[in-house]
């Protein structure tokens, strides 16, 4: 192939659209085994949130505002799971992004749901920022070491969520 054959090629919107559709998969989905950043939170209703003391567990954490239409649909599947499997030993968090909503909101979103697992306000993004988390809703799942196992980025279903439970549950 030539230097003009190639050219062409990567012109074609068919080779661009199937290498942007990639780069979104590899956005939505990505895993690996880096630390995960510590963090400790004031929940709304749970005292203080403190990820060094779960280690030993494995850890969901959900990034998520109550505006947000796609974080309002998952919210179900996530405490259904939390009522699952929170008594197996897997800890649960919401961390709340703030900017649309107000902390005030966040209650009020989790209490209109039934949300029980503990939730709280990311007061000046840092959690957000340290888990440098772009959009929402986002679950990153930790393995019982705190090693992160996944970041989903985006809607993610009642079986995706349950298969990566389970994932982080037998680490």
């Amino acid at each position: 192939m030539n230097f003009g054959s190639l050219h062409r090629l990567v012109k074609s919107p068919l080779v661009l659209m199937a290498a942007g559709l990639v780069g979104v998969v590899a956005v939505a989905c990505t895993s690996g085994v880096s630390a995960a950043p510590s963090f400790t939170g004031e929940t709304f209703h749970h005292g203080t949130f403190n990820l060094d003391e779960q280690k030993g567990k494995p850890v969901v954490i959900n990034f998520w505002f109550p505006s947000c239409p796609p974080c309002v649909a998952e919210m179900p599947d996530l405490q259904e799971a939390y009522e699952k499997y929170g008594p197996q030993g897997v800890e649960f968090v919401g961390v709340q992004q703030l900017g649309l909503d107000t902390p005030q909101d966040g209650i009020e979103f989790l209490e209109e749901r039934g949300v029980t697992f503990p939730a709280f306000p990311d007061t000046g993004s840092q959690v957000q920022g340290s888990y440098e988390i772009l959009s929402f809703p986002t679950t990153v799942f930790l393995n019982r070491d705190h090693s992160i196992n996944r970041t989903w980025t985006g809607l993610i279903g009642k079986d995706h969520l349950e298969e990566q439970v389970e994932e982080i549950l037998n680490s």
